[in-house]
């Protein structure tokens, strides 16, 4: 994982009134693209942990109804790399699909076994990644070590992957610290398909200062690509103070609601987030870093993990609905946000998603301060009151917070409803 925050927002198209702010050409997509979006990184190499119970990882996934896996590429040289392939193959045919990344080096064998991966179970392999973090971990290839390995072997890696017939529409990610090699690259030509940064919010902030439109390190990229953030995430013990610190479990939850919106309002292809478990036991919480997961290390899931469910739960539908689920995005009204005033630093932020039933989905949030770093404990922010409307009749208008629940905190009809904001997402279903 790595520490460092970029700095950056989505800018919005906002309406100022006296009494009001009104976001405008808000981004829509359908919610099951959305839920897509989703990953989770996992440690299937390591066999002193949680990770060694691999059925706790898979039902851990189900219970996420998730379906992307980001993981090490193993590779054959001892009992652990060998354990960690058999977890992944095992993943593999429970449908799981994987990003797998570079550690420290890859050899033609590694690609093989990806290969073997790939034509036993097509579109297994979502993606093939880069170094990870060559800011943070020792890279070498072919003799050569540090930043100029790393820019040789992801050279090498992109190649190899696009020269085999069996694996070349298989997209190429960038590696990670990438301005270790160039603080600012205005190509990957031969090199990768797919941007891709990692993003930790700093001091307890809320998410969307460390999402940026687009990463640093590729300001100068004149062409448009796909872009991937391939970690993200809160570690659950509490801290004070200043430097990368945790959040309670709530908090944590509520950071990575707000990042995966975040991210797929920045335009973010996936978001994988850190990690699934607690890699190993802490009782007395001493480590940072052994409370990212989204459970614990007995398999127990954190509200983070309850939210991730009910947020996949909310968003799922299927095509039933006869004519609403045939009619396009582009045909709806569109829907208006309309808020009391709030300051310029802290806006409502609005997306709208739409299921496979064809019922639509207003995701609205703010991100005002929610942890005290003096303290280290929560804050609760002053509530918002927010009007959405949908421009006609909805035979069901449902209000959600899935931080509580998958089942709906209000249900009424109509064309609008009014809302009262906090610190994190909810969701607002209109249906026909």
């Amino acid at each position: 994982m790595q520490t460092a925050a970029w700095i950056a927002a989505l800018g919005t198209s906002i309406c100022l009134s006296s009494a009001a702010r009104a976001a405008e050409e808000q981004r829509e997509m359908p919610a099951s693209e959305f839920v897509q979006l989703i990953g989770v990184n996992t440690h299937m190499i390591y066999t002193d942990g949680a990770y060694i119970k691999s059925e706790n990882v898979l039902q851990a996934l189900k219970f996420l109804g998730i379906s992307h896996v980001r993981d090490a590429l193993p590779g054959t040289e001892n009992q652990a790399a060998m354990i960690g392939r058999d977890a992944l193959k095992r993943m593999v045919y429970a449908r799981i699909k994987l990003n797998l990344f570079s550690l420290s080096g890859w050899t033609p064998a590694s690609l093989a076994w990806l290969r073997t991966l790939e034509g036993a179970v097509p579109g297994s392999i979502a993606s093939i990644e880069g170094y990870n973090e060559i800011d943070n971990f020792p890279v070498s290839y072919e003799g050569q070590t540090g930043p100029a390995a790393a820019a040789a072997g992801q050279k090498a890696l992109y190649s190899a992957v696009k020269s085999d017939p069996d694996m070349k529409h298989i997209p190429v990610l960038d590696l990670t610290g990438r301005a270790a090699i160039a603080k600012d690259t205005a190509s990957l030509t031969g090199e990768a398909d797919v941007m891709n940064t990692h993003a930790y919010a700093q001091n307890g902030a809320q998410p969307r200062s460390s999402i940026p439109e687009k990463p640093g390190e590729y300001k100068s990229l004149t062409a448009v690509m796909p872009k991937t953030i391939t970690e993200f995430g809160y570690s659950s013990r509490p801290e004070s103070g200043w430097g990368f610190i945790g959040v309670d479990e709530k908090t944590q939850a509520k950071g990575i609601l707000n990042g995966l919106f975040d991210a797929a309002r920045s335009g973010y292809q996936r978001m994988y987030l850190y990690e699934l478990l607690d890699q190993k036991p802490d009782p007395d919480m001493k480590q940072l870093e052994l409370h990212f997961g989204l459970f614990s290390f007995e398999n127990k899931p954190k509200p983070a993990a309850y939210a991730i469910r009910n947020l996949t739960t909310v968003l799922a539908g299927t095509n039933n609905a006869g004519k609403q689920a045939t009619s396009s995005l582009a045909s709806d009204r569109p829907i208006q946000i309309k808020a009391d005033a709030v300051d310029a630093a802290d806006p409502v932020y609005s997306m709208f998603l739409k299921k496979d039933n064809g019922a639509r989905v207003a995701a609205v949030w703010r991100e005002p301060a929610f942890w005290d770093r003096a303290t280290g404990r929560p804050v609760e922010a002053p509530l918002v009151r927010v009007d959405v409307s949908f421009g006609r009749n909805c035979g069901s208008i449902k209000l959600y917070d899935v931080l509580q629940s998958s089942d709906p905190i209000s249900a009424s009809a109509g064309e609008s409803l009014s809302l009262l904001i906090g610190d994190h997402v909810l969701l607002v279903e209109c249906a026909l």
